[in-house]
């Protein structure tokens, strides 16, 4: 695990005062994980905190994305859905200038999903929040997630003007293109890739923040996003064969994957200024990608 820097060590410090406030054990926290938000495990309790310490940063409300994740999950959880789900007291909460909310500890097993778990999880996913009556705003990766990223970029001067407004001007374009596809809206994992996918016995989602209404094609364009493409096709057909759909072609998800991919290297490249070693050559690769398609 990287070095914890200091807006980490203030996501600690804001977790512990919250935890004992709420009469929670505060004593012993252990850090989960610490890159655009920080995981801490309240031990002894079986509740973890989510704090957004880098979302935080440069979202402009970084209270309503964890607001919704919690409506989502919380709905979900309680049709038997597949996520991980809050605390009895989610949240979420404002300490210290940061945004926190709080989740049931749940122990996975050291194993990897195949590309059809990853489908038939996503499918069952959508399937329970169907009815989720939260106003939960649309496509937010889409939008709100790019353009509060591209002005956090501007703000630090990381990308020269030139760059980011090729980058601004690529997003309303793809943006526009999305829209033309149309589509029913449905409720959205919003970053549905294997990555956010726990086995205990069944497979969990977890890291519902991008959550909003939107096509499916956003999320399936997603879970393929970085699959081969025997495995894309299986993860796809497990999802047409959870909700009885027809399987996309790659036609139909390329509006979504374009905008997908400037997201990619807008996120890539913010995260790239706390953590270089692990992001900045990534971030460079994701960002010739978007300028040179």
């Amino acid at each position: 695990m990287e070095q914890i820097g200091a807006l980490t060590q203030r996501g600690l410090a804001a977790v512990t005062r919250l935890a004992r406030r709420l009469g929670l054990p505060a004593d012993e926290p252990v850090v989960l994980s610490h890159r655009g938000n920080l995981l801490v495990h309240l031990t002894p309790a079986p509740v973890v905190a989510r704090v957004a310490t880098l979302t935080g940063t440069w979202r402009l409300d970084p209270m309503a994305w964890l607001a919704r994740e919690v409506a989502v999950a919380g709905f979900v959880a309680e049709r038997g859905g597949p996520v991980v789900p809050p605390a009895a007291e989610a949240g979420p909460y404002w300490q210290d200038g940061l945004a926190i909310s709080l989740w049931q500890l749940v122990v996975p097993r050291d194993v990897q999903p195949g590309p059809a778990d990853v489908g038939a999880a996503l499918g069952r996913l959508h399937l329970a929040a169907r009815d989720c009556p939260t106003d939960l705003g649309e496509l937010h990766p889409a939008t709100d997630q790019i353009t509060d990223g591209l002005a956090m970029l501007e703000r630090n001067a990381v990308i020269d003007a030139e760059t980011l407004a090729t980058l601004r001007a690529r997003h309303v374009a793809a943006l526009a293109d999305l829209r033309a596809e149309g589509g029913e809206p449905i409720v959205l994992h919003g970053d549905a890739h294997h990555g956010n996918l726990v086995g205990v016995g069944e497979w969990l989602w977890i890291d519902l923040e991008e959550t909003g209404r939107g096509p499916a094609a956003w999320d399936l364009a997603t879970m393929v996003r970085y699959s081969h493409a025997e495995d894309g096709l299986a993860a796809l057909r497990a999802y047409a064969a959870e909700t009885h759909t027809d399987v996309p072609t790659a036609a139909d998800l390329a509006p979504f994957r374009r905008v997908r991919d400037i997201e990619a290297a807008v996120w890539a490249l913010g995260v790239a200024q706390s953590y270089p070693a692990r992001y900045r050559d990534t971030a460079q690769k994701l960002l010739a990608t978007v300028l040179e398609g």
